[in-house]
């Protein structure tokens, strides 16, 4: 599989978190390229970033699709991700935190989602329900954990996990079976927090590169 990852944001250090768990999913022979926006923003924050992010990746894939089986979304929110099936019919696209709720959804009924800043919770939500898990949705947690963003943030940073498995205690305890990571910076953190909280925990960049193999599978007759 030549897998083709897009980070429509502009942190180049992001991309390096993405394409790590990427990588560690790859099968025996796949190939990967990740990509990253030249402008934009660096992190969405808001709708507005999630709009040029947007941009960016129907721009990346256009660039670089060809000579790739599937391409992976790199961006928490999956934005494009309808646009780009759409420009793209021959090859399977998968959003990371599409591919994450998906993959947990066939484990548990009830799913906890756990990203970074309140502010983009509502448009959490609004991605949950037009996936169509929103009834399967226990709760979500977005604590403010800033130093998760930082370029030179190590792999798992022990302030940054403490954070996140406090957020994922207060998921158990409103009913989460399962634990969706939707944030590219937190990319790496699914095993450390899954040893921390006890309950299952989806890496979505991970979660993508398998159901990629998947749909390839499917398309192939296997």
């Amino acid at each position: 599989m030549r897998l083709l990852l897009v980070n429509p944001n502009s942190s180049v250090h992001i991309t390096g978190r993405l394409a790590a768990s990427a990588r560690a999913a790859l099968a025996a022979g796949d190939a990967l390229t990740a990509v990253t926006a030249r402008d934009g923003p660096r992190v969405v924050r808001d709708a507005e970033g999630l709009r040029q992010a947007e941009a960016s990746a129907l721009a990346l894939a256009a660039a670089h699709a060809t000579g790739h089986d599937a391409v992976v979304l790199g961006i928490s929110l999956d934005g494009a991700a309808v646009v780009l099936r759409e420009r793209h019919p021959a090859l399977p696209v998968i959003g990371m935190t599409e591919a994450a709720l998906l993959t947990a959804a066939l484990q548990v009924e009830r799913l906890g989602l756990l990203t970074l800043g309140q502010a983009l919770l509502p448009l959490y939500r609004q991605r949950v329900a037009q996936i169509g898990l929103d009834a399967r949705l226990a709760a979500c947690e977005a604590p403010e954990l800033d130093a998760a963003f930082a370029p030179g943030a190590p792999a798992v940073d022990p302030a940054v996990l403490g954070g996140l498995a406090d957020a994922a205690d207060r998921l158990r305890r409103a009913g989460a079976q399962a634990v969706v990571l939707a944030g590219a910076v937190l990319c790496g953190y699914a095993g450390a927090l899954q040893a921390r909280c006890g309950l299952p925990v989806f890496d979505g960049v991970a979660c993508a590169v398998r159901q990629a193999r998947l749909q390839l599978d499917l398309r192939a007759g296997a």
